[in-house]
């Protein structure tokens, strides 16, 4: 699930000319593609499949945001200091779950996954190519820019509305702000999942101690 929207992004703007203006530059996706694709590499040659083959990563505006499913609190752990060795990231969202392999959980995520990735790309009020979407255990986990808090709204309540979903979580920035939830008054309603902010703030580069250094003073460099 972790790159599918980026790789739509890029198809909708070679598809239009690169005549839609969006908030995200083609470099950028570029950057985070490799970002991504850098973490994604080390973890798999650290852990492989049976430890980190779960783990979805995804990265816009130098946040990295882990989640889905890893066996151990140390293996939880390892992939954080994993993605703050990568020098491209500012700040990483750990997300992941310790809990076991759900074949039909997964199956279910994935469904969930498409039906918002269309409602969100078929607004055509919501810039679709902005946001990234991951979800895990019917949680969703958005991720990317807004125009501005209405958009943020809309494609919260898109997320929120598919059936199965048990909770949206919102990382995503309105350019020049740090992760926020939509405005006050879009919290469920009537049939839609609640929309929340993350628990806590994403980790940044200045404040993080790596869990597995003996001096702990901060991310690898």
């Amino acid at each position: 699930m972790a790159f599918r929207i980026a790789i739509v992004a890029l198809a909708t703007v070679f598809g239009a000319g690169c005549s839609l203006v969006q908030e995200k530059t083609f470099g950028e996706s570029i950057d985070e593609a490799s970002t991504g694709t850098q973490i994604k590499a080390k973890l798999f040659s650290v852990g492989g499949v049976s430890r980190f083959g779960e783990v979805d990563v995804e990265v816009s505006d130098r946040l990295v945001l882990l989640s889905g499913r890893v066996p151990s609190e140390t293996d939880r752990g390892e992939a954080e200091r994993i993605a703050w060795s990568v020098s491209a990231v500012d700040e990483v969202a750990n997300e992941l779950v310790i809990t076991k392999l759900d074949i039909a959980r997964d199956f279910n995520d994935r469904w969930i996954t498409e039906q918002i990735r269309a409602r969100i790309i078929g607004d055509k009020d919501v810039k679709g190519v902005n946001y990234n979407i991951q979800v895990f255990e019917g949680v969703v986990y958005l991720l990317g820019f807004a125009q501005d808090e209405d958009e943020l709204r809309r494609a919260a309540e898109h997320a929120a509305s598919v059936k199965g979903v048990m909770k949206v979580v919102s990382y995503v920035k309105v350019r020049g702000r740090r992760a926020q939830a939509p405005p006050d008054g879009t919290a469920s309603t009537g049939a839609m999942a609640p929309i929340t902010a993350p628990d806590r703030q994403p980790t940044r580069r200045e404040g993080y101690s790596d869990p597995y250094s003996t001096n702990r003073n901060g991310p690898p460099q």
